[in-house]
């Protein structure tokens, strides 16, 4: 299905990879000599042959080439793997750079076009997939400080009930390698969250050194692997649980839960000499994600893709501290392109520890009894609306993320256009584990992985929300403080909007259907009685808690007669929705405050909006 695809990233790398010193590929060599094995061991230094292995990775697309020759035992219940990625975007293409991703998963797999997170930034966003809640449920909005980081995971109780502790009761074995949460250092290594049988965590100030990870096991060992590429570290360790996981399944019928983490393709942080201390004093510095030396030749032609929100000429109806960014120039732009090429290099170990990992249980015999799954924490942008490297914003270059589930039962090349957020994820989890919460009621609903599972086709609506500094990993721009904001995101077959307020007042919508690259903000010229639907559905779904989050239309319609937008937007209640109110943010604080929020009369004069 990719053969295509794959040859063309082919011929667009073939110049410099030529240049680069890599061997031609023989014109005479058939195809079916070549194996992915061509693809040097992970430990080598010489750059990839990509030619070949690009054509070998084409050739084994093939779905019937796989065979599984293990006979060992599977467990009456499944085994789960999520592979979990740090910032890696869909909307610079990253996947389509991924052969073995399309290979094992997209071929074989359902992908689900209209994912999302709902707090771009990494650790809320993984509080999300860990709690199946909202950020304004789990109060916790930040990376460090007063309202992120380690400790307040632990102080907030949020590790006290959660997803591994679910799937332990439920009989689950359940390790987790790689990045836990931003602040678990060498200082606080020792108090481990609980709920994981296998705690093997990369630990601060080097969770984000691509060649010097350091890493805790289980609160007690700390292992320094200066000078080896984390994501290899990562599948190492990764193989080592799962020749444990299924012995264990083997010998006690024990399914297991592995959740993998490593950070590619995120920025690095690199910690100059003198401690722990520095990497929150603000003396690290930010660079391009170092790939493994195997990689680093690799796409030397490519660039961003320069869609009509790269750099536009226009952004005046951008939020403040956006539209006055002046035009990128072109060394800016060239460094940007060479950040992209690094992020693509980055994620090629990724593609590695992937297939390291289907290859493991497929020779074990448990690859057709275990679901696997891969996302990402959040999305990224680069040259985004004049924004340069970073995340953090609602537009959908920040939120929309990859998910990407193989398994029993699952469709193979299935694709599915409903909306599902991380919130999802840990109750999703759950019911393939026939496990359950009873601790506090999930924000999300199960997705339905399968073909015969029940979508609800009325659920169109979340939340996107954030309240923190934007974090621009480039170039510093100034007014950051502004990026503080509430959203609702509505995905649906006949219509599709993003709608933000912002803590200046300022606000924001646009229609999906003719604008999806979000250039024309038409608050302004939309009729008002959208905008008190709209304006409606976000004072509900801002506060919303468990059965509320998934059904908002049922709060503001209790006789259930209204459960979409396109119902909502009957004549007969114009008049409820215009008294309906909006939301106002009082200014622009780092943090959840409610009392920072207030509901305010929704607007009567069509003639007149905020912009």
């Amino acid at each position: 299905m990719h053969l295509a695809m794959l040859l063309s990233i082919l011929a667009a790398s073939l110049p410099a990879l030529i240049q680069a010193g890599v061997p031609s590929l023989d014109p005479d060599l058939s195809i079916g000599q070549l194996s992915v094995s061509d693809r040097p061991p992970a430990n080598s230094s010489r750059p990839v042959d990509y030619q070949r292995y690009m054509l070998a990775a084409a050739r084994e697309a093939d779905p019937h080439s796989a065979t599984q020759t293990s006979t060992q035992k599977t467990p009456t219940r499944p085994n789960i793997v999520l592979l979990l990625t740090d910032d890696q975007d869909v909307h610079m293409n990253s996947l389509q750079f991924m052969p073995l991703l399309q290979k094992h998963l997209i071929d074989k797999g359902t992908q689900f076009k209209n994912y999302y997170t709902t707090s771009a930034i990494c650790c809320p966003s993984r509080v999300s997939i860990l709690r199946g809640q909202f950020a304004h449920n789990t109060n916790f909005t930040d990376v460090l400080g007063k309202h992120g980081g380690y400790d307040n995971f632990l102080k907030k109780g949020l590790n006290e009930d959660y997803l591994p502790k679910f799937l332990q009761s439920a009989g689950y074995s359940t390790s987790y390698v790689g990045k836990f949460l931003n602040g678990y250092t060498a200082a606080n290594h020792e108090q481990t969250p609980g709920g994981w049988n296998e705690f093997d965590t990369l630990i601060g100030p080097f969770i984000y050194d691509n060649f010097h990870p350091v890493f805790a096991k289980n609160g007690a060992e700390i292992n320094d692997f200066k000078g080896q590429y984390q994501v290899d570290v990562i599948r190492d360790k990764a193989l080592s649980i799962l020749d444990r996981a299924i012995k264990e399944v083997n010998e006690q019928d024990q399914p297991f839960f592995l959740y993998m983490a490593p950070t590619a393709p995120h920025t690095e942080i690199i910690v100059p000499p003198g401690g722990f201390g520095s990497f929150y004093t603000g003396k690290s510095h930010f660079t391009e994600p170092t790939p493994a030396k195997r990689h680093e030749h690799l796409f030397e032609s490519e660039r961003i893709p320069r869609g009509p929100n790269f750099n536009p000429a226009d952004v005046s109806g951008k939020p403040g501290y956006i539209a006055r960014l002046p035009l990128l120039n072109d060394e800016e732009i060239s460094t940007l392109d060479h950040w992209h090429r690094q992020r693509l290099r980055a994620l090629q170990s990724v593609d590695e520890l992937l297939e390291a990992v289907v290859k493991k249980l497929e020779s074990a015999g448990q690859l057709d009894n275990t679901y696997i799954i891969y996302s990402s924490d959040n999305g990224f942008h680069m040259g985004l609306h004049r924004l340069n490297a970073g995340k953090t914003t609602p537009y959908e270059d920040d939120v929309n993320v990859p998910f990407i589930v193989r398994g029993p039962g699952v469709v193979p090349g299935r694709v599915v256009k409903n909306p599902f957020t991380h919130t999802d994820l840990a109750p999703t989890l759950l019911k393939l584990a026939g496990a359950e919460n009873a601790a506090y009621p999930f924000d999300g609903r199960p997705i339905p992985i399968h073909a015969e599972d029940e979508l609800d086709t009325h659920r169109e609506s979340f939340s996107v929300e954030f309240w923190r500094p934007y974090e621009s990993e480039r170039f510093l721009i100034k007014d950051i403080k502004e990026n503080v904001y509430r959203s609702v995101r509505i995905v649906a077959d006949a219509y599709s909007y993003l709608y933000v307020v912002w803590c200046t007042g300022h606000r924001e919508l646009y229609d999906h259907q003719v604008d999806p690259h979000q250039i024309h903000n038409i608050y302004s010229k939309v009729p008002v009685t959208l905008l008190h639907r709209l304006d409606a559905l976000l004072l509900v779904l801002k506060d919303c808690v468990g059965e509320q989050c998934a059904r908002p239309w049922a709060d503001l319609h209790s006789s259930g007669t209204v459960q979409n937008l396109s119902e909502a937007l009957d004549a007969q209640y114009d008049a409820f929705y215009a008294t309906a109110g909006r939301l106002e943010i009082k200014e622009c604080l780092s943090g959840f405050f409610k009392e920072n929020e207030a509901v305010v009369p929704s607007v009567t004069n069509p003639g007149h909006r905020e912009l």
